[in-house]
């Protein structure tokens, strides 16, 4: 049997697109420890800034520049990248749903459910994956990986709706369902001790970047596991084989044809 092509280049445009997303994280932290303040004031306006079609405001664009220039930019930068990646994996959870309905395999959680319904829909169908096409240590990990998975989603949800401070909702509203491992960020501890206390969650690239690489492992076993179950391929998807580069334009294009 064949993989369906459709679940397929839903699988590779997500795939190249969380991988684009570190890439594209990782050239932009390179770009301002490499960058020259000097050089960067030249591209900025010099006394005024627009902040909306009809208003300006006045600001120090070398106030602007040092602060980006600081220790602080890299883990701003994170909790950008970070909100890639959760919409890209959710968007991703979408399709492989919706496309499963469209192809006569309608499933226990529809496309628009919300995204915890979604993350144990992907949760469950990993777990049917076959060995023949992932690793038994890969299968084993789901519990921590889909964990990690739900964290990122929480963290996100913090960063886009509550200014990246901890509040109990955080833990509270964490998966714990058929067995995924809950994850907490380290500082929620100092926010337990007085939930009065406005404190931060602060994302590193190494935390990015872990948060990446178990996206990418779960969006591999899901799409493993659907051709299986619904298609009857039971090889596992390989680089090697459908000799497949690396196309970061995907982050921005997606499976279009427009081409800039």
């Amino acid at each position: 049997m064949k993989r369906d092509l459709e679940i397929q280049k839903a699988f590779e445009v997500a795939d190249d697109s969380l991988q684009a997303v570190q890439d594209y994280h990782l050239y932009v932290i390179a770009a301002q420890k490499s960058s020259d303040k000097d050089k960067i004031a030249t591209y900025f306006p010099d006394r005024g800034i627009r902040i909306t079609p009809f208003w300006g405001r006045y600001y120090d664009k070398h106030e602007v520049i040092d602060f980006f220039g600081s220790h602080l930019f890299e883990p701003i930068q994170a909790r950008v990248s970070l909100t890639y990646v959760t919409s890209i994996f959710d968007d991703f959870l979408s399709r492989f749903i919706k496309h499963l309905a469209d192809k006569g395999f309608p499933q226990n959680c529809n496309a628009d459910d919300g995204y915890r319904k979604r993350i144990l829909w992907a949760y469950r169908e990993c777990k049917r994956c076959p060995l023949s096409a992932v690793n038994d240590e890969t299968l084993k990990r789901l519990p921590m990986t889909f964990g990690i998975i739900d964290n990122a989603r929480r963290l996100r949800n913090l960063i886009v709706h509550n200014h990246g401070l901890f509040d109990e909702d955080y833990e509270n509203s964490a998966i714990r369902s058929d067995g995924i491992e809950v994850q907490l960020h380290p500082n929620y501890s100092e926010f337990k001790k007085n939930p009065k206390r406005s404190i931060p969650a602060i994302i590193t690239t190494k935390d990015l970047l872990n948060f990446v690489w178990f996206h990418v492992e779960a969006l591999h076993v899901a799409h493993n596991s659907i051709q299986e179950e619904f298609f009857h391929v039971t090889d596992g998807y390989s680089y090697e084989a459908e000799k497949k580069s690396l196309e970061l334009k995907n982050l921005l294009f997606g499976d279009s044809e427009l081409e800039i």
